[in-house]
């Protein structure tokens, strides 16, 4: 079959690949081995699937772990390229190397008047990404360090592309980037891998753009969830009177919109258990800078606190927000990012940049 690759980016990904590989349609990974059964690997280089790479951060050469590595969706790299607008002559820095496909591809859109410089913080990566793009004669400056710096050496940029899932934006990227675009996978502090593709125009430092559409990336390094842990004591249970019903909670926590209540309440984790029907009701978990909260609902139950009264209270407005403005998707956000300290404050506003959300 032709390569989807090529298709739509110009260029094969297959020497980018390392020679094993893991694939996966939906259920286990299967492990894939070019000496083995080339035409396998071949297949999954051609194909439009994303391919793991590296496994625990290289502590592990199985499946069994956490992947830390891939060769992204061909159609995904598309549309960040897409997004990014890229021009020929342009400076641009890739914030996670991986394998090297994607700075060459960067490099083919910049062509010889421009450059790239891409960071990744695994040497071991860094080192054979360095190797494939030499091989194949593309001339990328790789660096090895910690991207969310950026690279200031190479500074100013045009354009920053970012292959790796983020929760804060550094504001290092706004300073080496003043007047550009940046695209990268962004998400709220509520859910994993569940992250958007944010389009930020920067002008004199501020940067402003809409939440687009989901992506699968994995995070950078140093901003990957932290697993919850044993929930602490938040005290007696209590009959609460909110300004939202069971119903609308009920709604506001179903998978299909905690992206959207992880934009309305910043910096806050939320897990939801049991299910609506549950005869026992449900509970939503909270956890904001340490500390704690749990609000039970459901049909059969009354709707109880726990743990901390403002971010109880700051749950319940944000699911107020949320049903008072139409229940409506994340698209219909957006970002203002300005710099702040090592991360910059990022503002979320509903409909225009001109509009930003007010719990309070």
């Amino acid at each position: 079959m032709a390569s989807v690759a090529v298709t739509l980016l110009g260029r094969d990904r297959a020497a980018f690949l390392p020679d094993v590989v893991w694939r996966s349609d939906g259920g286990e990974y299967a492990r894939i081995d070019r000496h083995t059964d080339h035409a396998a690997w071949r297949d999954a280089a051609d194909a439009d699937c994303p391919l793991v790479t590296q496994w625990d951060d290289g502590a592990d050469e199985n499946s069994a772990g956490k992947p830390t590595c891939s060769l992204s969706l061909p159609t995904a790299v598309r549309r960040m390229l897409d997004a990014c607008d890229i021009r020929p002559g342009q400076r641009v820095l890739e914030v996670g190397t991986g394998c090297g496909y994607t700075a060459a591809l960067l490099k083919d859109r910049v062509g010889p008047e421009g450059s790239v410089t891409s960071v990744e913080v695994d040497p071991v990566l860094a080192a054979a990404a360095r190797e494939r793009l030499d091989a194949a004669g593309v001339a990328v400056d790789v660096v090895r360090g910690d991207g969310l710096k950026g690279w200031e050496t190479s500074a100013p940029y045009d354009r920053v592309h970012v292959t790796c899932g983020i929760r804060r934006l550094p504001s290092a990227w706004l300073r080496q980037c003043p007047d550009g675009v940046l695209v990268l996978p962004w998400g709220s502090s509520h859910e994993g891998r569940d992250n958007r593709l944010v389009t930020l125009t920067v002008s004199d430092g501020v940067a402003v753009g809409p939440i687009g559409a989901s992506l699968w990336f994995m995070e950078a390094r140093s901003q990957r969830p932290v697993p919850w842990g044993e929930w602490p004591d938040t005290g007696a249970v209590t009959k609460a009177e909110l300004p939202v019903s069971w119903r609308e909670i009920d709604a506001a926590v179903t998978d299909a919109d905690r992206f959207v209540l992880g934009l309305l309440l910043p910096g806050t984790r939320l897990w939801a258990s049991g299910h609506t029907d549950d005869e026992d009701g449900r509970v939503a978990w909270l956890e904001r800078a340490g500390e704690y909260a749990s609000v039970g609902f459901g049909w059969s139950v009354p709707t109880t606190v726990a743990g901390d009264g403002r971010l109880a209270e700051d749950f319940a407005r944000a699911v107020r927000w949320w049903h008072d403005h139409d229940r409506p998707p994340a698209d219909g956000f957006g970002l203002r990012v300005t710099p702040d300290g090592e991360f910059a404050c990022e503002e979320v506003w509903f409909g225009s940049p001109d509009a930003p959300v007010r719990l309070r």
